[in-house]
């Protein structure tokens, strides 16, 4: 699963509150939320009822690194992405001159299963038949990949040589007092110092 928003707002936000919210998807309960919506689904691809089990979490960081996930258990990250989007040449118009050099076959495979990120696809095709490099997709903006993992043997499982999954020891409470104990008590005692003594708050900076 991507997990495609991860943060925390004001006030929250003050003592580490997005941590606590990355690590939230690593509760019992989100697994089991997941297997419970998806127990009885089709997979449009294969057109199996597959076993939902969650043993895999990804995202991206907006901006290259993100320091929510900085020293944070259970969350590695793995490298960054080449950097390509289609924003910056499909928002000036340049999308309908893309739609003419295009077959209609080809630009109809908008729907879950028939490919990858359609605008990116149709967008190297529409690029390859006007003669023009697929380095203009580049825009030198890298995003940071993280993931988690919530089984001992993902990889054995996701490759279909397990049919068994060795759940890692994830336990609500704990990661809610690693959490605490990590990062909110030691950034209160920060505040509530700096609230008491704002001259050594200033002079500090």
């Amino acid at each position: 699963m991507t997990a495609y928003i991860l943060r925390s707002i004001l006030p929250y936000n003050r003592i580490s509150g997005g941590k606590l919210v990355v690590l939230s998807v690593m509760f019992p309960e989100v697994r089991k939320w997941f297997y419970e919506k998806y127990k009885n689904s089709e997979t449009i691809i294969a057109q199996k009822n597959k076993k939902p089990y969650l043993v895999y979490i990804d995202t991206l960081g907006a901006f290259g690194k993100s320091s929510i996930y900085n020293r944070l258990f259970n969350w590695d990250f793995i490298g960054y992405t080449k950097g390509q989007s289609h924003i910056h040449i499909t928002a000036n118009g340049s999308w309908e001159l893309i739609k003419k050099v295009v077959s209609q076959k080809e630009f109809n495979t908008y729907k879950y299963g028939q490919g990858p990120n359609w605008k990116m696809r149709i967008l190297r095709k529409g690029l390859h038949e006007l003669g023009l490099s697929e380095d203009m997709m580049s825009i030198g903006w890298q995003r940071g990949y993280y993931r988690c993992t919530l089984a001992e043997n993902w990889q054995e499982y996701l490759r279909g040589e397990s049919k068994r999954v060795k759940w890692k020891n994830l336990e609500k409470d704990e990661l809610v007092d690693y959490w605490k104990t990590r990062w909110v008590i030691p950034r209160l005692i920060k505040l509530q110092t700096n609230l008491l003594n704002p001259e050594s708050r200033l002079s500090s900076e």
